[in-house]
């Protein structure tokens, strides 16, 4: 199992994978203005908004939403992996392929060793730390 943990961070919306994710359907801003998403915006709480953090090599991934989670593992688990080319143009909204969290991602998790060894573990941790669309937190 991966080494992971949950935290609090302010606003959902600062995850890498949020934008990317949650899109607006009510026709306003995506970051001060909208409120209906779809998936929907994860539920704060009275420290913040729960991330799980999940540690790998030198690289530490957050996820604000067990969507965002769900979306990386998918993402990942294609073959061939897509372009954040195509994948930042089926967002619709003008961003670029470089902003885009895939793009962001360090070449090693991009690659097949880590796709076929680490992935599985990442699934097996997210069915460990979802229930239905929410983060299943420790007591």
């Amino acid at each position: 199992m991966p080494k992971h943990w949950f935290d609090f961070a302010e606003d959902w919306r600062s995850a890498p994978m949020a934008y990317w994710v949650h899109v607006p359907r009510d026709g306003m801003h995506w970051r001060d203005q909208a409120a209906v998403f779809d998936p929907p915006a994860p539920p704060g709480m009275p420290r913040g908004y729960p991330v799980l953090c999940i540690e790998l090599r030198d690289a530490l991934l957050w996820f604000s939403s067990p969507a965002q989670l769900q979306a990386f593992i998918e993402t990942l688990s294609m073959k061939p992996l897509p372009s954040s080319r195509r994948l930042s143009g089926q967002r619709g909204s003008g961003h670029g392929p470089n902003s885009h969290w895939l793009s962001r991602l360090p070449a090693w998790m991009k690659g097949a060793g880590f796709r076929e060894k680490t992935l599985p573990r990442i699934a097996r941790l997210a069915s460990e730390v979802v229930e239905g669309d929410r983060w299943k937190l420790p007591r």
